[in-house]
């Protein structure tokens, strides 16, 4: 009986040796991240709650990929973790394509409508600059202006606009120096401003809309004439509003 005893407690010693090295064998030794450019190496350590001497075993790497996917900068990501000890992150961040203006801030959006972060603090100290140093310029600005949509609850316009922005982008419409707003307070109303002229486009049927734009305005360029807005909501025809 007492021979049984000690075998059952060798083997649970042998047990709980073969964990103990198991969990010092299998740790974390190396955290590398690849690819993150606006989020730094710290702050995605931080997202993933881990670092050197934690298991590289658990959490499972769909939980970590599930904490990274919280973060509305990273779009997708890999995690790649080897027995050897280095747990490899590979980030894709996403894109900003627009400055969302709502109620005095600054919103980053991404193609997909994502508020990515609150820009407010740092395009009110890049004005600052500009007012203090007449040399500086305001080099936040750097993207297209989307206005007076909220980007929180008034979705389905914020989405209407980046559709636009996409097509006169993808399409050609606009050069990289052009100072591109839109507004609207509804799809129905999206009006884009390139440099401050304003082409009222509403929702949806881009491609027919614009079909219509180039010809209209081969022929405004043409007769020199001078326009106060053209809207192309209606359909078969587009209305110019020339100036009184």
């Amino acid at each position: 009986m007492k021979s049984k005893k000690w075998i059952i407690l060798i083997c649970l010693f042998f047990v709980v040796l073969v964990g103990f090295l198991a969990f010092e064998e299998f740790t974390v030794r190396n955290v590398v991240i690849i690819g993150n450019k606006h989020l730094t190496d710290k702050e995605i350590r931080a997202i993933l709650s881990i670092k050197e001497g934690n298991s590289i075993i658990y959490p499972s790497s769909k939980t970590l990929y599930e904490r990274l996917k919280k973060t509305p900068w990273i779009k997708d990501a890999i995690i790649r973790k080897d027995l050897n000890g280095t747990m490899t992150i590979y980030i894709k961040e996403s894109t900003p394509v627009a400055i969302a203006v709502f109620n005095e801030n600054y919103y980053l959006v991404d193609y997909e409508a994502q508020v990515l972060e609150n820009f407010t603090e740092k395009i009110q100290k890049d004005k600052h600059v500009s007012e203090v140093d007449t040399k500086e310029t305001n080099s936040t600005i750097f993207l297209p202006i989307i206005k007076n949509i909220d980007p929180f609850k008034n979705k389905e316009t914020l989405n209407e606009a980046i559709k636009l922005l996409n097509f006169i982008n993808h399409k050609g419409f606009v050069k990289a120096d052009d100072k591109i707003i839109i507004t609207g307070n509804n799809p129905d109303d999206l009006t884009l401003y390139i440099n401050n002229f304003p082409i009222i486009v509403g929702k949806g049927e881009l491609e027919a809309k614009f079909a219509k734009y180039l010809v209209v305005n081969g022929e405004i360029q043409k007769r020199g004439l001078n326009v106060q807005y053209i809207d192309l909501r209606v359909p078969d025809r587009v209305i110019v509003k020339p100036v009184e």
